[in-house]
């Protein structure tokens, strides 16, 4: 699509993540507590509050400590540039391997920066974006089914932050988690909730 793409990886272990990818540390570890929780790992789950309430500041140490084991075993963070915006970032990803068996998309942006959107009434599917996507998100998740299937992983998860992301997510086969805060979030507030795409 571009002639040049200059790759730029800033994570490839979880140390390496949560300092690159600090913006992504709160969701990763809120899923994984939620799963602790539906799980009967905690029977606490406010346990978690002051960390919630303090920025959360230490969470992914809290996590470690509650699970009793690194709730993050792997971690992957890359951005791409291209001649279109050198200085910013046209692709994000950011993925880790957490628990209970996931590859979970922290993050994952796909922007044509040749395709501005204009000013003007909202795009259906564009969320406020400042430019459209590039419809790789298919060949995105076809990728990590295989990645998943190498690494034996049971599920790819995420948060879905937009209400209008759900049926976009739905189309790929995702579904709203089953614990009892998602499917609150869900129908209550319509967003801010974990979907799952079963893989086993």
């Amino acid at each position: 699509m571009f002639e040049h793409v200059v790759e730029q990886v800033l994570a490839a272990d979880w140390a390496t993540f949560q300092k690159a990818r600090p913006q992504d540390v709160p969701g990763i570890c809120m899923f994984i507590w939620d799963e602790m929780v539906h799980r009967n790992v905690t029977s606490f789950p406010s346990k978690i509050a002051p960390y919630t309430q303090n920025n959360f500041s230490g969470v992914a140490e809290f996590i470690q400590k509650e699970l009793g084991r690194p709730p993050v075993t792997e971690a992957y963070a890359v951005s791409y540039f291209n001649e279109i915006t050198p200085k910013t970032s046209f692709i994000d990803v950011s993925l880790v391997r957490c628990w209970p068996n996931d590859i979970h998309i922290a993050d994952v942006e796909f922007s044509d920066n040749r395709l501005p959107v204009h000013a003007g009434p909202k795009i259906k599917g564009e969320l406020g974006r400042s430019y459209h996507g590039l419809h790789i998100f298919g060949d995105f998740i076809n990728g990590l089914r295989g990645v998943a299937k190498e690494k034996g992983v049971e599920r790819i998860s995420l948060m879905v932050a937009d209400g209008a992301l759900y049926p976009v997510f739905k189309k790929y086969g995702f579904e709203v988690s089953e614990t009892y805060m998602a499917q609150i979030a869900f129908k209550k507030a319509g967003m801010g909730f974990p979907m799952v795409l079963q893989l086993k």
